[in-house]
Order: C-alpha cells, then structure tokens, then sequence
C-alpha cells in the first residue's frame, strides 16, 4: 500500500489513514469473531473472508480516489481479520491427538518463510512491471484458494 500510494501521489499521513483503516477492520472483526462463528461454520467463514480479501486485493490497483481506498483497505482487514485464529483452530483440531504443537509449529515455519521469500519476490516483480500485477496475482491466488476450498465446506473433500 506504500509503494501504490506514493504512486498516486498521497502523502504519508493519508497512506497511514488508509493502513490504519485495515488494522481498524482486524481489531473489529477481533471482537466479533466469537459470535460470528457460533452463528457460521468455520470452513465457509474461511472461504468467504478468503474470497472477500482476494477481491479486494485485486481492486486496489483500480483504485485511486482516497475514500474508496479506505473503504477497500477496511473490507480487507475484515477479509483477513478473522482468518489467522480460524486457521489456527482447525489446524489444531485436525490434527492427531497429542501433536498440536507439531502442527502449529510447521504452520509457524511456514508462515516465517514465505514472510520472508514474497515480500522479496513481489518487490522484484513490482519492480519490473509495477505493484497492480502484484496486488492482482496476490488477489488472484487468494481467490483461487477460495474456489478451490468451496469443495470442502459442501463436503466433498
């Protein structure tokens, strides 16, 4: 969001706004979470929050008016807000009685790769063909992984 608002000319202070819009929407959907779950499976809850962040993703390079990306910014945070704990529940209730740490600990490492190894590699492809490729490939995969994940909340997996 940095890179995509300095290229439109937007000063830090509203570049902040915009990414403290974000972090408003996770702290929000933090809160409502509980009951948000007993209300909605977890699995279709983790399908619509992964197809709602990869829309938005994908919208971000589209957008240049500041209101609309704030209101972008926070259907995100909403979008990914409630994904880490709902991961983190299921992987530890699917895994094998005893090995929860195992589980959560592979996730941990993971996690810590790719943390290092995208932001590398879509600064190397921002860098070469501009961040709205980047923002899309990013929405697109998170769509994908959407569509892909419906199978299992119908029960086909």
């Amino acid at each position: 969001m940095p890179i995509h608002g300095s290229a439109l000319k937007l000063s830090a202070s509203t570049i902040g706004l915009i990414l403290g819009a974000f972090g408003s929407a996770v702290f929000v959907f933090s809160l409502i979470l509980p009951w948000v779950v007993r209300l909605v499976d977890e699995r279709l809850l983790l399908v619509v929050t992964m197809a709602i962040s990869g829309a938005m993703l994908a919208l971000i390079p589209l957008m240049t008016s500041v209101p609309l990306l704030i209101a972008v910014s926070f259907v995100l945070g909403l979008g990914l807000g409630g994904t880490q704990p709902i991961i983190m529940s299921m992987l530890y209730g699917a895994a094998p009685a005893g090995r929860g740490g195992e589980a959560v600990g592979m996730r941990t490492q993971l996690l810590n790769i790719t943390q290092a190894a995208v932001p590398l590699t879509f600064g190397a492809l921002g860098a070469w063909f501009g961040m709205a490729p980047v923002f899309i490939a990013m929405g697109v995969a998170l769509l994908w992984g959407a569509w892909y994940s419906r199978k299992d909340v119908k029960g086909e997996g």
